[in-house]
C-alpha cells in the first residue's frame, strides 16, 4: 500500500506501529512522541498527523482536529482534508465545506477525495444542484477511480436525471470500451431515456461497438431505431444512419442478422406514403447503397430491387456503379420466389392510406369476379386458390391498377370540389335571399297588422271622445230650483261618472269586442298566409338543397296569446271615479260658491239653477275626456307595444333556420374550399405517395424477372 493509498485510508500510523503487534498503538505512538522530543532537533509533525488518525478511528474527533492543526508539512493538505471530515462527524457541516473548499494541492488523488467528500456532504444536506456540478467534476478529473463513475450514475438515476446518466453510459463505453457501460446505454434507450439526443450523438459509440461485439452493435442499433417514432426525429435519424454505415469497414465474413431487417423497414417507412418526395430523395439512394452492401442472398434480392425500381423513377441520384451491380444482381440470380407477403403487405397500406385520405376505389375495379370491396382478408380468401406465383402476379396487377385508379380520382375530386363550392355558393345566396324574403314579408305583416290595430284603436278612442262631452252635458237635466245647490257639485259628478261608465260599457265595448274580435280574424289570415309563404320558400329551399333540411314553422303561439289577452280586455270595463265637475277650475269654483252662499235662500234658487245648467252645457270637459280616454285605452297601447317584438317571435324559428343552415353551409364551402386551396398549392402531399407506392410496386416487378432484358417499363409519373 503506498502512501497516499494509506493517507486515503486513515492508515497512515501503521508505518509507526506495525513493529509493535502485542502493544496499544496509541501507547506505541504516545512513547515515540516522547523520545523524538528528546532529540536536540525534532520534528513531532508526524506522529502528530499519526495520532491524529487513531483518535478519529477512537471517535475523539475533537483530539483528531487539535493534532492536525499544528501540522504544517507536506502533511498539511492532508490534515486538512481529516480536519473536515473530523467536522462532519461532529455535524459541524459549514466548518466542512469551507475547510475542504479551501485545501490547495496538486495531489489528483487527495482532490479526488475532497470532491467525493464534498458530494457526500452535498447529498446529505440535501443540496441537489451543488452535489450534481461536484460529481461532474470529479468525473471529469479522475474518472478511473474507483466506483467514481458508477456513484456519479446512481446520482444521475435517483435524482431523473437522465441526460447526465446517459451522456456518463456513452462516454465511459467510449473511454472504457467496456460492454457493461453500452448495455447500460441500450437499457436507456429502451426505456425511452434518450429522446432529448440528437441521432448522430450515438454514432461515435456505434462505430467503436462494432469493432467490440457485432452483436451488441446490432442491438444497440435496433434499440436506436424503435426510440425514433417522431417523423422528423425518423428522417434525421435515418440520415445518422447512413452517416455510420460509410464510415464502418466491412467485414465479408460478417452477418448482420438485425441490420438488414432494420435496413428494410426503415426504407419501407420512407416509402408507405408517410413522407414527401423531398424529404426523403437525398436519403434513400445512400440507405439502398448500404443495405444492398449488408444484405445476404435473401435480403439482398429486395435491397437490389429497391434500387433498380428507384433508379427508374431518380436515375441520376444513384451512382452509376451501384445500378449496375444490382442489374447484374438480379440479372443473374433464379427469384423464383414471389414475396407473397410483401405485395400483400403494400396493397393493405395502399388501402389504409387512401382510407386516410378519403379517397374511394372505384366500383368498377374488381378481382376475381367480384368487386373490389370489403376487408382485406377477403381479397386474400378470392386469392387462396392460385399457386403462389400467380397469386403474386395477380396483386401486382391489382396494385397498378389501384393506384392508376386513385390518380383519376384525385383529378375527380378536384373536380367534385370546384362543383360543391359553386354549388355552396348559390345555395348560400339563395338561403341569404331567403333570409330578406322573410325579413320583408315580416316588415311588411308588422307594418299592416299595426296600422290596422291602430286603426281600430283609434276608432275607439274617436268613439269615446265624440260621446262622453254629450253625456256630460246633458246631466244638465237634473238641475232645478229644487236642487240642494249646496251638495248639487258631488250629485252631478257622481251622475256623470255614472253615465260615462254606463256608456263605455253599454256602446264602446260592444264596438270594442267587435273591431278587434275583426282584427283578430283579419290577423289570423295575415299569419296563416305568412306560413303559407314559408312553407313554399321552405319547399323551394329544400329542393335546392337536396334534402329536407329546412324545418320553418311560424310560431302561432303568438295569435293564441293575442286571443287570451283580447278576451281579458274585451270582456268587461274597469272604470274609476273620475272629478269631472269637482275640478278647480274658475267657472265652476264661482257657480259652487255661490250655491253654498245664495243656495239657502228660495228667491236665489231660480237664478242659481239656470247658472248651473248655463255652466254644464258650456263648460269644457276635454281634460277630463282625454283622461277617460287614456285609463280606458291604456290596455290597448300596452298590448301595442308587443305587437312588433311578438311579431319577431313568430317569424324567429324560420329566421333561426335559414341563419343555422347559411352558417352551416358557410363551413361546408370554408371546408371545401380548404381542400382545394391544400389540393392546388400541395399537390405533392397527394402525388407523392403515390410515386413512392409506384417505386414498392417496380421494386417488386424487379423480382419477377429472369433478366434485365425481359422487363418492359411502364408509364409512370415523374
Amino acid at each position: 500500500m503506498n502512501l497516499e493509498e494509506q493517507l486515503t485510508k486513515k492508515s497512515y500510523f501503521e508505518q509507526f506501529t506495525s513493529a509493535y503487534k502485542d502493544r496499544q498503538p496509541v501507547q506505541v505512538l504516545g512513547e515515540l512522541f516522547f523520545e523524538e522530543q528528546q532529540k536536540e532537533a525534532y520534528d513531532l509533525s508526524y506522529i502528530r498527523f499519526a495520532q491524529g488518525e487513531l483518535y478519529f478511528h477512537c471517535m475523539d474527533f475533537e483530539t483528531a482536529i487539535y493534532k492536525w492543526e499544528s501540522i504544517h508539512n507536506e502533511l498539511e493538505p492532508w490534515a486538512k482534508k481529516n480536519m473536515a471530515d473530523a467536522y462532519v462527524e461532529l455535524g459541524l457541516y459549514a466548518h466542512a465545506e469551507d475547510l475542504y473548499k479551501a485545501i490547495v494541492t496538486d495531489s489528483l488523488i487527495l482532490n479526488t477525495e475532497i470532491g467525493l467528500e464534498l458530494f457526500s456532504l452535498y447529498i446529505r444536506l440535501r443540496k441537489k444542484e451543488k452535489a450534481d456540478q461536484t460529481i461532474k467534476r470529479v468525473v471529469q478529473l479522475n474518472p478511473d477511480y474507483p466506483n467514481v463513475t458508477d456513484l456519479a450514475r446512481n446520482f444521475y438515476e435517483e435524482n431523473q436525471d437522465w441526460k447526465s446518466a446517459v451522456e456518463v453510459a456513452v462516454n465511459e463505453g467510449k473511454r472504457t470500451e467496456s460492454l457493461s457501460w453500452f448495455t447500460q446505454l441500450k437499457g436507456y434507450i429502451d426505456e425511452g431515456r434518450t429522446k432529448s439526443f440528437p441521432p448522430d450523438y450515438f454514432i461515435e459509440s456505434l462505430l467503436l461497438l462494432k469493432r467490440l461485439s457485432m452483436t451488441h452493435f446490432e442491438q444497440l442499433l435496433s434499440s436506436l431505431w424503435k426510440r425514433n417514432d417522431d417523423e422528423k426525429e425518423f428522417l434525421l435519424w435515418v440520415k445518422s444512419l447512413n452517416s455510420l454505415f460509410q464510415q464502418i469497414e466491412y467485414d465479408e465474413d460478417e452477418i448482420w442478422y438485425e441490420t438488414q431487417d432494420l435496413f428494410q423497414e426503415v426504407f419501407l417507412s420512407l416509402i408507405k406514403g408517410k413522407y414527401l418526395i423531398k424529404e426523403v430523395e437525398k436519403l434513400i439512394p445512400d440507405l439502398l447503397k448500404n443495405w444492398a452492401m449488408i444484405a445476404d442472398p435473401p435480403h439482398a434480392a429486395l435491397a437490389n430491387g429497391a434500387i433498380l425500381a428507384w433508379n427508374d423513377y431518380f436515375p441520376t441520384t444513384l451512382e452509376q456503379a451501384v445500378v449496375e451491380h444490382a442489374e447484374s444482381y438480379i440479372s443473374g440470380e433464379v427469384l423464383g420466389v414471389k414475396n407473397f407477403d410483401e405485395r400483400f403487405n403494400l396493397l393493405t397500406e395502399i388501402l389504409q392510406w387512401a382510407k386516410n385520405e378519403a379517397i374511394e376505389i372505384d366500383s368498377s375495379l374488381h378481382l376475381e369476379g367480384e368487386p373490389l370491396i370489403g376487408e382485406n382478408e377477403d381479397i386474400l380468401r378470392r386469392l387462396q386458390a392460385h399457386p403462389e406465383a400467380e397469386r403474386g402476379e395477380k396483386l401486382l396487377q391489382l396494385i397498378g391498377s389501384i393506384l392508376n385508379n386513385m390518380l383519376s380520382k384525385k383529378k375527380e375530386q378536384e373536380k367534385q370540389l370546384i362543383q360543391n363550392i359553386q354549388w355552396n355558393t348559390d345555395v348560400l345566396s339563395k338561403l341569404s335571399g331567403g333570409i330578406h324574403q322573410i325579413d320583408d314579408w315580416k316588415d311588411g305583416k308588422n307594418n299592416l297588422i299595426k296600422k290596422s290595430f291602430q286603426a281600430r284603436k283609434e276608432e275607439i278612442r274617436d268613439s269615446i271622445q265624440s260621446g262622453i262631452p254629450e253625456i256630460l252635458k246633458s246631466c244638465s237635466d237634473l238641475i232645478s230650483e229644487d236642487s240642494d245647490f249646496k251638495k248639487l257639485s258631488v250629485e252631478i259628478n257622481d251622475e256623470m261618472n255614472l253615465r260615462v261608465e254606463l256608456y263605455l260599457r253599454e256602446k264602446v265595448m260592444p264596438q270594442f269586442q267587435l273591431k278587434f274580435q275583426d282584427w283578430l280574424q283579419e290577423v289570423e289570415q295575415e299569419l296563416q298566409e305568412s306560413q303559407y309563404f314559408i312553407h313554399e320558400l321552405t319547399e323551394g329551399l329544400n329542393q335546392l338543397l337536396e334534402e329536407n333540411k329546412l324545418q320553418m314553422e311560424c310560431d302561432f303561439q303568438v295569435l293564441n296569446d293575442w286571443k287570451r289577452d283580447m278576451e281579458r280586455m274585451t270582456t268587461f270595463v274597469t272604470y274609476e271615479k273620475e272629478n269631472i265637475f269637482l275640478r278647480f277650475t274658475p267657472s265652476q269654483f264661482l257657480i259652487k260658491s255661490a250655491g253654498r252662499l245664495l243656495g239657502s235662500i228660495p228667491q236665489n234658487k231660480g237664478f242659481l239653477a239656470s247658472q248651473y245648467k248655463k255652466l254644464i252645457e258650456n263648460e269644457d270637459f276635454s281634460d277630463a275626456v282625454q283622461l277617460i280616454t287614456k285609463k280606458f285605452l291604456q290596455q290597448l297601447e300596452l298590448f301595442e307595444r308587443t305587437l312588433e317584438r311578438d311579431m319577431m317571435l313568430f317569424f324567429e324559428n324560420p329566421v333561426s333556420e335559414a341563419k343555422q343552415a347559411v352558417a352551416e353551409m358557410e363551413k361546408e364551402k370554408a371546408q371545401y374550399q380548404k381542400e382545394l386551396d391544400e389540393l392546388k398549392s400541395h399537390p405533392e402531399r397527394f402525388y407523392d405517395p403515390i410515386v413512392l407506392f409506384q417505386i414498392r410496386q417496380r421494386q417488386l416487378e424487379w423480382l419477377d424477372i429472369g433478366s434485365v432484358g425481359q422487363f418492359v417499363k411502364d408509364d409512370k409519373i415523374l
